[in-house]
């Protein structure tokens, strides 16, 4: 799935979650990590999720997320979390061999 801001950055998305009747968008910042976007600000540009997802708690979300643990850290922005984040979608074919 991919959105687009305001400002026409494209950004992937990795989980799609509900909270109090609004829906958000966990999408990858490079060289940070996963920023929540709120569905009502941006635009829906490819709506097809397509890989390992799975329902969890309120949301869908790529299972390496939730299988590793790595969901709050990528949040926060760990420098650690990104770079394992990075080599998992990396190693899946998710993104280009040279991206960091």
């Amino acid at each position: 799935m991919k959105i687009k801001e305001n400002d026409g950055t494209l950004i992937d998305v990795y989980a799609i979650y509900w909270m109090k009747g609004k829906t958000y968008f966990y999408g990858l910042v490079k060289e940070y990590g996963l920023s929540v976007f709120n569905a009502d600000k941006v635009e829906i540009i490819d709506p097809t999720m397509s890989g390992d997802f799975i329902f969890f708690e309120d949301g869908i979300f790529f299972n390496p997320l939730i299988a590793e643990g790595i969901l709050d850290d990528l949040v926060e922005g760990d420098p650690e979390t990104y770079r394992r984040f990075i080599e998992i979608l990396k190693a899946e074919g998710r993104i280009d061999p040279d991206f960091l």
